[in-house]
This record gives structure tokens, C-alpha cells and sequence, in this order.
């Protein structure tokens, strides 16, 4: 009976990491696709959820740059020095997530019993492919079939579903759209099927230098990697001919979705701001560093935010959103480096990401007011839509957060390197 007890809380917290059978399926350093997965039970058994992790873009202004920076991750991968994203080997054979991917009834009530299926980011392209050579390296693009082989493990489950839920965090939440199509052609239409992008809206901006990084990798990425690939959503390359990167733009893409989506993003996104609009001193979470010009243009950026995830909503009453006035961010634990996902993280259900702040309307609250809406199919009659007007700092309960959270941060690696050098 104790035996039968441990294995049943091994199964309900923690996810299993698990290989593709694809032995083409291969990550940017050449190791096995994967994935974390964890079998529904209970009411839970017949419903899906898979998400797609965010993970790190392969940036580069020109060719050359693009595939040096590929080959300098591969490297740094086949040394241990890289982040787990382009690869297999540094994952952890078993995983707790938080926030709404937590197994943990007490605190997610309405997924724990899910079947989740967690996709590892591992391409570097946004599960795209192929393999490249370049300067007599392989350099492996192969989210594509990694993604299909995943798949195509549950399929018989998957068509014989009754609900099932894409979703993903960063470029993550551009490959759940992208993917819904795909998905949907191969499942009864008697299946429910809804999306979850969180802190996937990519805006059109030059860099804060005037550069163009992001709108550049972009084309190299599509023309280097997706050449012999066709993007996800038909409709939407054919929207954009020869132009077809501009799909990964995500408020160009939505408007060839189909399916409902629930938009959770930051508007003050540190992710985009610091690696596509190179605005450093967003690293501090306060803004007390930024320039004029540069708090300037982060408020610029807010507004496009903010306008895009308003028109998109305006535009289709099954669209639902949460997005506060908050900073998300980046933050690492050693040698692994993880998105703050609003999605993935205990936020969810903190009244201190309220909309408006101090409302009690958090994001697991809303998001399940959304799914409830669309299962009932009143999705237009009962819109949920949430979307901050205050600048940063003005939702205090999450901008106080963002603070402490820094200097926790800092607090921890003076700890740690004080035990390194007392060790």
C-alpha cells in the first residue's frame, strides 16, 4: 500500500521525460527530440493539454551571423555551458511544473488530472526544420518532425478526446497556433479545441539602435531553415507571398486562426524588450536605470501591445485575454535558463496580478471564466477580455513584486558564491 501511494504521487506531480521514436527527430546538438509527459486519470482522462516551451531564438542580422550563433549554442551545448534549449541532454528526467501546468489539486483544480503532454524547445527555429550545413558542421533544424512525432505517438487518444487545449510560452505560443491546424485536420469535429498563447505577440519595431534583428532573423530563419518546409497555417503564408516569415509576426497569424484563443501577455514584455529591442535596462525590473529616450520607447511598446491585443479582441468576440501592466522576465537557476511564464508560474493564481490591480481577478480565475464560456459555446455572448490601461508602475501589487523578486535574486547568488568561496 505504501509502494502503490509513492507511485501515485510520483504520477500526479511530477511529468516524465520521455524520447521521441523518430531517430531522425534530433535537436539543434544532434541529441533525441523529447518531451514531458504525464497520463490523465479521473475525469481528466479523455482531455489534453500540450504546451509548447519557449525557448531561445537563434538571432542573426546576416547569414553568417545566424549560423555562427547556432554553432556557438551547439557548442556550448555539447560543453553543459549552454541553456537546456537545443537540447536534450541537460533535461531533468522528471519535472514539477507550477502555475497551470501543476499537478497539484489543491492548487490547479481544473488541469491537474490532465493528460499533459510538455513539448521541449530544442531547435532553436521555433519547431521548425531541416539540418544545414554550414563551414562542414550539420547544424540539426528539426522542431518539425519533432513535433509530428509527438504527435503522432497520441493520435488514437487525441481523436478520441473531448477537449483539447494547445498552449505555449514565448515563441512557444506562436508554435500552438501554428500547429492548431495541423491538429485539427486530424480529429473528429466533435473534439473540442481551444489555444492558450502566453507572451507571444512578436511587434514589428526596429531595435531601440535602429536596427532591424528581429525582422532580420526572421527572414534568415525562414529562408536558411523552412526552405523545404511549408508553414503550418496555409492561409496565412498565402497571405504573405514570399513573405511567409511575417506569419511568425503573432498578430499577423491570428487572423488565420480558427480556433478560440486566450491571449495572456505581459505589456511590459522583458523578453522582447531586452532581446529583439536591445533595451538593456530593463534587466533591473524597476526602470529606475532607464533613460529617457529608452522609457520612451518602452511606453511606445506598451501601446502596441496593448492596441494589438484590443483590436484582436474587438475583431473576434471568441478571443479572450489577460494582459497586465506588469514586467515579466527572464530569470535563471544555474546553467538552466527558463521564460517567466505567467502561464507556468504560481502568478496564476495571485491576486497581486490583478486586472484591475486589487480586483481579485487573476489569471487562472479569468482563463477558466473563458474556457467555461467556451464549452458552453457562449464565447461571443460571454467575452472575457482583461487588458490593463495604467502605465508600469501603476498596477503596484505586481510592479512591488517585480522588485523583490530582483533583489531576492541578487540576495541568492551572493549566498551562493559566499558558500563557493568558503567551500
Amino acid at each position: 500500500m505504501f509502494f502503490m501511494g509513492v507511485m501515485l504521487l510520483q504520477c500526479c506531480y511530477s511529468l516524465e521525460l520521455q524520447y521521441v521514436n523518430n531517430d531522425q527527430a534530433l535537436c539543434l546538438d544532434g541529441s533525441l527530440g523529447s518531451f514531458y509527459f504525464q497520463k490523465g486519470y479521473m475525469e481528466g482522462k479523455n482531455k489534453f493539454l500540450i504546451h509548447f516551451e519557449g525557448g531561445d531564438l537563434i538571432l542573426g542580422s546576416s547569414e553568417d551571423e545566424y549560423f555562427r550563433n547556432a554553432i556557438i549554442k551547439q557548442i556550448l551545448l555539447l560543453l553543459r555551458q549552454g541553456t537546456q534549449y537545443g537540447s536534450s541532454l541537460n533535461r531533468a528526467l522528471s519535472f514539477d511544473f507550477d502555475g497551470l501546468l501543476s499537478q497539484n489539486q489543491s492548487q490547479n483544480i481544473n488541469f491537474y488530472n490532465w493528460n499533459i503532454i510538455y513539448i521541449n524547445s530544442c531547435d532553436g527555429t521555433g519547431y521548425r526544420q531541416d539540418v544545414v550545413n554550414y563551414q562542414q558542421k550539420q547544424i540539426y533544424f528539426r522542431g518539425e518532425l519533432i513535433i509530428k512525432s509527438v504527435i503522432a505517438k497520441y493520435s488514437t487518444q487525441l481523436q478520441s478526446s473531448e477537449v483539447i487545449i494547445l498552449s505555449g510560452c514565448s515563441i512557444g505560443a506562436v508554435a500552438a497556433l501554428q500547429w492548431s491546424q495541423h491538429i485539427t485536420q486530424m480529429i473528429p469535429i466533435s473534439v473540442s479545441l481551444l489555444c492558450i498563447a502566453d507572451s507571444g505577440i512578436l511587434i514589428d519595431m526596429h531595435s531601440i539602435d535602429g536596427s532591424e534583428l528581429l525582422k532580420q532573423s526572421l527572414k534568415i530563419m525562414n529562408y536558411v531553415v523552412n526552405v523545404e518546409s511549408e508553414v503550418p497555417i496555409d492561409s496565412c503564408a498565402k497571405n504573405y507571398p514570399n513573405q511567409s516569415w511575417k506569419c511568425f509576426y503573432f498578430q499577423n497569424l491570428l487572423n488565420h486562426i480558427t480556433k478560440p484563443v486566450f491571449i495572456i501577455q505581459s505589456l511590459y514584455d522583458a523578453a522582447f524588450l531586452q532581446d529583439y529591442l536591445k533595451i538593456e535596462c530593463i534587466k533591473d525590473r524597476t526602470l529606475s536605470y532607464c533613460s529617457t529616450i529608452e522609457k520612451d520607447y518602452i511606453d511606445f511598446a506598451y501601446s502596441q501591445f496593448q492596441s494589438t491585443i484590443k483590436n484582436k479582441t474587438s475583431a473576434n468576440r471568441r478571443m479572450g485575454s489577460f494582459a497586465p501592466s506588469c514586467i515579466s522576465n527572464w530569470y535563471s537557476q544555474i546553467l538552466l535558463k527558463f521564460v517567466f511564464s505567467l502561464f507556468l508560474n504560481s502568478a496564476s493564481f495571485s491576486i497581486n496580478w490583478s486586472i484591475p490591480e486589487k480586483s481579485g481577478k487573476t489569471i487562472s480565475q479569468t482563463l477558466n471564466k473563458w474556457i467555461e464560456a467556451q464549452q458552453r459555446n457562449k464565447g461571443d455572448e460571454d467575452q472575457v477580455v482583461l487588458i490593463d490601461d495604467v502605465y508600469w508602475p501603476n498596477n503596484q501589487p505586481c510592479a512591488k513584486l517585480a522588485s523583490q523578486s530582483i533583489a531576492n535574486r541578487y540576495a541568492n547568488i551572493l549566498y551562493f558564491l559566499f558558500i563557493i568561496l568558503n567551500f
